[in-house]
């Protein structure tokens, strides 16, 4: 019969640290394949060109109403936070170029790129996570389709 090991025991510190790590290095492994493997298909997407415009229009131009619409309210809000100061001081007439400079410099960017990230990042998350729930992707690699390259690799 073996003994219990101790919870103080060298194998079992060593256990305890080398599992996370070891877990930690596999999957830092399977994203640097997936990774190469992204960057090797991604020159063949050139020579299907109509599905990386149709993803640029769709991650892109449709995202800019959205950017627009929350600019807008933003701008908005700023204007009916920064009245009340810049009345209280006498410079309530200054009140577009403070919401002009402040969403154009300082806001403007960070709420776009936040706003475009978003959307786009979650409908193609969202649209690969069904195909790989419905297994099309499966199906593409039965039909010797590569799956990275033709869905993957244009957005």
């Amino acid at each position: 019969m073996s003994q219990p090991r101790q919870p103080w025991s060298l194998p079992a510190i060593v256990g305890s640290i080398g599992r996370p790590v070891n877990n930690a290095l596999q999957r830092l492994g399977f994203a640097s394949r997936f990774f190469v493997m992204l960057l090797f298909c991604s020159g063949q997407s050139f020579r299907r060109l109509h599905l990386t415009l149709r993803e640029i229009y769709f991650s892109g131009f449709q995202s800019l109403l959205i950017i627009m619409v929350s600019g807008l309210f933003i701008g908005m809000v700023l204007g009916m936070q920064g009245y009340e100061t810049l009345q209280r001081y006498g410079s309530a007439e200054a009140l577009g170029v403070l919401v002009a400079l402040s969403l154009v410099r300082e806001l403007g960017p960070v709420v776009a790129a936040l706003l475009f990230a978003s959307r786009a990042g979650s409908s193609i998350t969202a649209e690969i996570g069904l195909m790989k729930a419905t297994e099309q992707l499966t199906a593409m690699d039965m039909m010797a389709v590569n799956p990275i390259a033709r869905v993957v690799a244009p957005r």
